[in-house]
C-alpha cells in the first residue's frame, strides 16, 4: 500500500481559491493603474510596453516579498505569482492605457 502525501493536508482547496482570487484582483488593479498613468504620461509604441513590463517585474517582486513561502500560499510557488494572468492584465493596461490617453492627449 502506497503511504498517503504528506503535504495533501496543507492545500485546502478553499484556500487556493481565495489565495488565486486575491491574486487576480491585485494584478487587474495594477494593470489598471499602471495603464492609466502610462496614458497621462503618453507613453505610445515601445516605451509603453517597456513601462508595462517594468510595473509587472515591480509587481511581481513585491508579492514575493510579501509571501516569504510561496509554497505555502500557491502550489506553483514562483510561477503562479509571476507569469500567470500576464496576458489578462497586459489586455486591462491596453484599455486604460487608451481610454486615459485618448482623453488627455487626444486634442492637444
Amino acid at each position: 500500500m502506497n503511504p498517503p502525501n504528506q503535504d495533501a493536508h496543507l492545500y485546502v482547496p478553499s484556500h487556493i481559491m481565495h489565495n488565486t482570487r486575491q491574486l487576480q484582483y491585485i494584478r487587474s488593479c495594477f494593470a489598471a493603474i499602471a495603464g492609466s498613468a502610462a496614458g497621462i504620461l503618453g507613453l505610445t509604441n515601445l516605451s509603453g510596453f517597456l513601462f508595462y513590463a517594468l510595473s509587472w517585474t515591480i509587481l511581481s517582486l513585491l508579492l514575493i516579498a510579501r509571501t516569504s513561502n510561496m509554497k505555502k500560499y500557491f502550489i506553483q510557488g514562483y510561477k503562479e505569482v509571476v507569469f500567470d494572468g500576464a496576458l489578462s492584465g497586459l489586455l486591462s493596461f491596453i484599455l486604460f492605457h487608451t481610454l486615459l490617453y485618448g482623453l488627455v492627449h487626444l486634442y492637444q
